[in-house]
């Protein structure tokens, strides 16, 4: 699980996303942070392991400009306890062979050993890792895209043949130097927050990232799941993404989930974002949802996400005073003081 953002528009674009990627960072992300923006035509990537304010340090990322961008905020289950999974080279976004395609990816490929087995041989993976040999599932999906774009399709018919090819979960975020004003994202089932404004558009995963430009923004909403969308100045076009994936219809009942989430802090006292889950999983996000554990664990092989309803009861629970949030600093990936929201009762 990641947390991304991406804007066309006017506004110091290498601030906002990284201050947009930075207030989410302490749910899922921070084990590392990139940047890649079209600036005057020109595609520009710059990233490393590590959460915001130190990739500021170590790479010139605040020097970037432009009018179209994407940055991401990585989490890695396994880069989480083994930094050998947690380079720079593993860091998103992801440039294509041709330099033109820049490319990041939220949720995990299932199926990616199958496609770096057949693309392995007329690509270069960037994010290979020799020691462990090991690239990220994520860079399969920008050289499937340049394979389909040097067929003669566009973007938007590249990601739509794309989709039925992956398995697991996905969110795909994708710029080219050919389109420059443009961001493609192709989403399954994962996080996803849009914004409009006048002659700017913004995409985040989670609500947090607008914290600080939402009262500027004209409309901010959640697309519906298996979208294609594409963001231009002032306007967001969506699109079906893969017909022949079903859409669970999923429905929470957030104050039996506030409940579950009161009693485990009951139980364990404080506990990050990321622990809270999973001690709700599978039998509290069952009876969150009124459906049984194995249809749980079903949706969950299916790729869905519910991380963006679990923030918004978390919210409301800090909201009606029943919690506390702080952000307690820990070593993961091999870089000291990357932050985790950990709650508590009140």
């Amino acid at each position: 699980m990641c947390q991304l953002a991406a804007y066309v528009g006017d506004r110091p674009i290498a601030p906002l996303l990284l201050r947009a990627i930075e207030l989410q960072e302490p749910y899922f992300g921070a084990h590392a942070s990139g940047l890649g923006v079209i600036d005057d035509g020109v595609l520009r990537v710059e990233k490393d392991a590590g959460y915001v304010a130190r990739v500021k340090e170590t790479t010139d990322i605040e020097s970037l400009g432009g009018t179209t961008g994407i940055a991401h905020s990585r989490y890695n289950s396994t880069a989480k306890d083994d930094p050998r999974y947690n380079t720079r080279r593993m860091s998103h976004p992801f440039v294509d062979c041709t330099g033109t395609l820049c490319l990041m990816h939220n949720g995990g490929i299932a199926n990616y050993k199958d496609h770096w087995e057949r693309l392995r041989g007329r690509h270069k993976f960037t994010s290979y890792e020799a020691e462990i040999d090991a690239i990220t599932d994520s860079e399969v999906a920008v050289h499937l895209l340049e394979e389909a774009v040097g067929e003669g399709l566009s973007i938007e018919e590249g990601l739509r043949r794309m989709a039925p090819q992956l398995t697991g979960s996905f969110l795909l975020a994708c710029i080219s130097s050919e389109e420059p004003e443009t961001v493609w994202i192709a989403n399954w089932y994962q996080p996803c927050v849009v914004a409009v404004g006048d002659d700017e558009a913004m995409f985040c995963s989670s609500h947090i990232g607008f914290t600080e430009v939402r009262d500027e923004l004209d409309r901010i909403f959640e697309p519906p799941k298996n979208s294609l969308l594409k963001l231009t100045r002032g306007r967001v076009e969506m699109k079906p993404l893969d017909p022949g994936r079903r859409i669970p219809d999923l429905r929470l009942d957030m104050n039996e989930l506030g409940r579950l989430i009161m009693d485990v802090l009951q139980r364990k006292g404080e506990v990050d974002f990321r622990v809270l889950w999973y001690e709700l999983n599978p039998d509290g996000w069952a009876r969150a949802y009124g459906i049984t554990p194995e249809e749980w664990q079903g949706l969950r092989k299916m790729g869905v996400s519910i991380v963006n309803p679990y923030i918004a009861t978390l919210d409301m629970l800090l909201a009606e005073g029943k919690i506390r949030r702080r952000i307690d600093r820990r070593l993961e990936g091999g870089v000291e003081g990357t932050p985790r929201f950990t709650y508590s009762l009140a």
